[in-house]
């Protein structure tokens, strides 16, 4: 399942991958054009009035991203696969690999290279994650979503 989240849902769109989706976020309309135009036939998500030229389009009425999360939770709770959740960087979309840590000890925090045994890159922009406390909260948000 894909997502194309406008302008107004950039938030939205980092929830969503750190979900497992594919969530891209179009800044602006050339990048809604591009991505609205794929043989994958994305979900559009928007907060826009008038949507019209997307087949597939649902407006998103609140605010709060995870106000947004509950408003699309029975779209998403069919795909969601627990074994994707933290799987995609939320800055560029890509799919995250598993590093040796001693890959990484040099750009982590030094209590964070010590407290973790296990970490995540994005081969594309290079970015290092590890389950930190915002696990906690994901595991919450999950709840809400799949109850």
């Amino acid at each position: 399942m894909r997502f194309v989240c406008d302008v107004m849902l950039g938030r939205l769109a980092k929830y969503l991958r750190i979900l497992g989706f594919d969530a891209v976020y179009a800044r602006d309309e050339a990048a809604l054009e591009y991505y609205g135009r794929g043989a994958d036939d994305p979900i559009f998500l928007t907060r826009r009035t008038k949507v019209t030229r997307f087949a597939n389009a649902v407006r998103i009425r609140s605010e709060s991203a995870r106000e947004q999360l509950k408003e699309i939770s029975g779209l998403i709770r069919s795909s969601l696969e627990p074994e994707s959740v933290f799987n995609r960087c939320i800055e560029c979309n890509t799919e995250l690999t598993e590093v040796d840590k001693t890959e990484v000890e040099s750009r982590v925090p030094e209590f964070v290279y010590h407290q973790y045994a296990r970490f995540k890159q994005c081969p594309s922009c290079k970015r290092v994650y590890w389950e930190g406390s915002h696990g906690a909260g994901m595991v919450e948000i999950l709840k809400e979503i799949l109850a």
